[in-house]
This record gives C-alpha cells, sequence and structure tokens, in this order.
C-alpha cells in the first residue's frame, strides 16, 4: 500500500524526527524513504542580499549570495547525509535528493510520485509551534494531495488508530485509509465523532462502512469541540496515530476563528496523519 515515503529535511533536530520515524515505518512497510533537501530561493534573492556594498565596504551582492548558496548546499548535503545513514543502520532502501526553489512548492512537487509524506514536529512546547505550523508543515497539508504525516516521535506505531469523522469529504478519504492500514496491521481501531457533527447520523455513516471490513473498532461520541475532544480521546485510548481529514472549514474562516486541524497538529500526544 505505501512504498514511497517522501521526508524533508532541514538537519534540525525536529526533521530528524521526521526522518526517524520515516525510516522505522520503511522498514515495517517494506518502503523506499526518499530524503529531501530545499535550498531556499527566497534566500538566495530575498531583500537582506541587496547590495549594500557602497554603504558597507562589503563585497558585491552576487558574490554574498553565490557563497549562500554554496553554505545552504553543504547543509543540504549533511542533512541527506544523516538520511542515508539512518537507512543504511535500519537496512531500508534511500534515495536522496537536493532541489532549489520555494519549499513548498518543491515538496509538493516531489511528494507526486510518492505515497505519503512524514514530517517531524517538534514535542516539546508544542504549543508555541502555530507560527512554525503555519509556515511549512500547515502549507504542505493545505497543498498536497497525498497523505501527510506530522510526528513528534521517531517511533512508528500502529497498533491503534483513532480516525477523527465528521462525515466531510477528507473525513470520509481518512476512514478509507484507517481501515486499511487497521486490516493491513491487525490493529484495533476507534471512530471518534465530536463537537457538532456528533450525531447519530454522522455515526450510523461510518458504522455503515466499517462494517463490512471485519475490523476490530469502537465507535465514540463526544459533545465537546473538536480539537479538544480528538486530543483528550486520543489521550484516554492510547492512540498511536490520528487520522484526521485536513481543514475542513475555508481559509478565511480557520485565520479567523483558529483552525482545528493545526490545534490538533500542535497538540496530539500521537502523530498525526492527514488526509485530504
Amino acid at each position: 500500500m505505501i512504498k514511497h515515503i517522501l521526508v524533508p529535511t532541514d538537519g534540525s533536530a525536529q526533521a530528524n524526527v521526521g526522518v526517524d520515524y520515516a525510516v522505522a515505518a520503511a522498514k515495517r512497510l517494506g518502503a523506499v524513504v526518499h530524503g529531501l533537501y530545499v535550498v531556499d530561493s527566497k534566500l538566495l534573492e530575498g531583500p537582506y542580499l541587496r547590495d549594500i556594498s557602497a554603504s558597507l565596504g562589503q563585497e558585491p551582492y552576487v558574490n554574498h549570495q553565490g557563497k549562500l548558496e554554496l553554505i545552504l548546499e553543504e547543509r543540504g548535503k549533511v542533512a541527506l547525509g544523516q538520511v542515508e545513514t539512518a537507512c543504511k543502520e535500519a537496512g531500508v532502501e534511500c534515495k536522496t535528493e537536493l532541489r532549489a526553489g520555494m519549499v513548498v512548492n518543491t515538496i509538493v512537487e516531489a511528494s507526486e510520485l510518492c505515497d505519503i509524506i512524514i514530517m517531524g514536529r517538534a514535542g516539546e512546547h508544542a504549543e508555541w509551534l502555530d507560527s512554525v505550523l503555519g509556515s511549512t508543515t500547515e502549507s504542505v497539508a493545505r497543498r498536497s494531495h497525498q497523505p501527510l504525516i506530522v510526528t513528534q516521535t521517531a517511533e512508528a506505531k500502529f497498533g491503534k488508530v483513532l480516525a477523527a469523522y465528521d462525515g466531510s469529504d477528507h473525513a470520509k478519504s481518512a476512514l478509507r485509509l484507517a481501515a486499511d492500514v487497521v486490516q493491513e496491521w491487525d490493529a484495533e481501531l476507534v471512530i471518534l465523532s465530536a463537537g457538532s457533527s456528533a450525531t447519530d447520523a454522522v455515526q450510523d455513516e461510518a458504522r455503515s462502512y466499517i462494517e463490512p471490513h471485519n475490523l476490530k473498532v469502537e465507535l465514540l461520541r463526544d459533545d465537546r469541540e473538536a480539537g479538544k475532544a480528538v486530543i483528550e480521546v486520543a489521550k484516554d485510548v492510547g492512540a498511536d496515530i490520528v487520522f484526521i481529514g485536513a481543514y475542513g472549514h475555508n481559509i478565511i474562516r480557520e485565520r479567523i476563528l483558529g483552525s482545528t486541524t493545526t490545534y490538533i497538529l500542535n497538540n496530539s500526544p500521537a502523530p498525526v496523519l492527514l488526509v485530504r
């Protein structure tokens, strides 16, 4: 089912959590890890690199640009070397690539022939990460058609899967993928309907889809706001991973009222798999 895993990296500790998780998942799935480092073109063209040599006695802008590009490329080689080392130690097939371009665009393009994207999320102080998720991870989640796992742990486990279900198209896609994973790995599935979508009709719809799969399944209903309910239920049931549909409302409403998806990404005790 999942044979090609894309893991973007910048060599940071947060990114390396995603690398380790991707390697662990690939080992279990017999998949290939595709490591990607993007030399951010915005850093090479930013206004802070404009030529101010006349006033500062510095080298021309073009020289600074060339040096910065070399530095970023060397960082990329080091970061991708870490991916290769982790794969080699685990006995996992690995392919790496260094590209230049807009970071989010490049990640999305590279994911087109991969089955899933995995990105790390810092575990400590995760409640402060809204701005980080808003810049790269959230943008990838909004734009990619591939599933995305955001993880704060390097350990890839799928013994108990929590799927949040509200009847939306994205939630239906998440439920289908969760059912496939649970069936393939003989795991347990918990389906949660929460907040305003915790209705009999929504639960009946989920039950009707799941019943023919003959899975170990538990259906839960929670009247709390959806984001908080997902977090608390994930803790209560000991979920190893949480499946959710990515970004159910329009972007204007999310910017004003806040995004349930981003809240779950920042606060989930388990890795989150986003499905569009």
